[in-house]
């Protein structure tokens, strides 16, 4: 059975390079213990970057925390740290924090797994939480961190972390990285990687329809996605080029599906 070229059966295509900056940036907070923010459009790959750091790292070395939770609050973050390391949380943010600092140099000490924070959707983290990152990244009185954090999410987050309040969240940054659309040549390759990992050797995508393509999806590897995978669907048998006809009748079908068009 052949795979579908424009879905999860193929591996993404990392090499353009947004995400090939992105991976090796997220690679050195995790290595120098940074607080490091991954943020992109819905649909701009942050999801398959993620899993891709993850895929990297040695789990015999490494003890991955993964959180994705709506309105992450101090308490809900300790809690869940803690219960990665076996630990009963306290039911008090402050004890609960002092147990987490005593853990870590614990670990540190006995030379245990290093241990990686990875909040997703962090956008939606509440204010309290973002404020308690300030501790999160400090050890009692001195700047170094035992762990890094990571975050990933939507704008939005950056539009959070700019604002005043956030200020002293911001200044301990230590990777920033902002994953945008690909560029024209970028999402031809990522066409072209995703038909030659499918084994597909038709059809092909003529200029002009990956000109059309990257105007409608700017870029965006799930938007890209989902019209590749609506051209091969309705192509005509025997087909074996795509032209830029094929991708405007599907951009209107989908418009018309959204109820966009008249």
């Amino acid at each position: 059975m052949s795979l579908r070229p424009f879905t999860r059966e193929v591996a993404p295509c990392y090499a353009f390079g947004a995400h090939q900056e992105a991976f090796e940036r997220l690679n050195m907070a995790v290595e120098h213990r940074l607080l490091g923010v991954l943020t992109g459009e819905v649909g701009s790959g942050k999801s398959a970057l993620l899993r891709r750091l993850f895929s990297a790292l040695d789990p015999m070395r490494t003890l991955l925390i993964y959180l994705s939770m709506a309105d992450l609050k101090p308490r809900d973050f300790y809690a869940q740290l803690l219960a990665h390391v076996d630990e009963e949380p306290p039911y008090s943010v402050a004890k609960a924090r002092r147990l987490w600092g005593e853990v870590m140099v614990r670990r540190e000490a006995q030379a245990e797994r290093s241990v990686i924070v990875v909040i997703d959707e962090a956008h939606e983290m509440s204010d309290a939480m973002l404020l308690e990152l300030r501790f999160v990244m400090s050890h009692q009185m001195d700047a170094r961190s035992l762990f890094p954090v990571l975050l990933a999410g939507q704008p939005e987050l950056r539009k959070k972390l700019r604002l005043k309040k956030n200020e002293a969240i911001s200044q301990r940054i230590g990777i920033q990285y902002h994953l945008s659309g690909m560029n024209r040549e970028e999402t031809a390759g990522y066409v072209r990687h995703h038909l030659e990992a499918a084994k597909m050797e038709r059809p092909l995508f003529s200029e002009s329809a990956i000109q059309t393509l990257h105007a409608a999806s700017q870029g965006i590897p799930r938007v890209v996605n989902q019209i590749c995978s609506q051209v091969l669907f309705h192509l005509p048998e025997g087909q074996e080029v795509v032209e830029d006809m094929h991708i405007g009748r599907v951009l209107t079908d989908m418009d018309r599906q959204r109820g966009s068009a008249g």
